[in-house]
């Protein structure tokens, strides 16, 4: 399948209680999805770095280490906006990563 070119702005991602709004882009088919946004760098230790969004998994990237997590729910995408949450596989009960209205929207 043709991959396509396609971006959800404005979501709004809690990281370790930590709450931004970012810009995401990427690609997107029937079957996939791969979502990158840019980490705002405040300066601090863990500021800073990149978020992956796939169907069924999130990828943060930052200055201390990166760190894989698993989608509570496969991630959607229907030009609505959704809510993902992302948790540690060994420590499914913690939420480490919370996006909310994530509206993709294919270019």
């Amino acid at each position: 399948m043709t991959r396509t070119r396609c971006r959800a702005d404005g979501a709004e991602v809690t990281l370790r209680s930590k709450t931004m709004l970012l810009d995401f882009t990427g690609e997107c088919d029937g079957a996939a999805i791969r979502l990158v946004a840019e980490l705002p760098d405040a300066g601090g230790a863990e500021d800073g770095g990149t978020v992956v969004l796939e169907q069924d998994a999130a990828t943060v990237t930052q200055p201390g280490g990166e760190i894989r997590l698993a989608a509570r729910e496969p991630l959607r995408w229907d030009g609505q906006p959704v809510d993902a949450e992302f948790v540690l596989p060994e420590s499914p009960e913690s939420t480490v990563l919370a996006v909310r209205g994530l509206a993709v929207q294919v270019e």
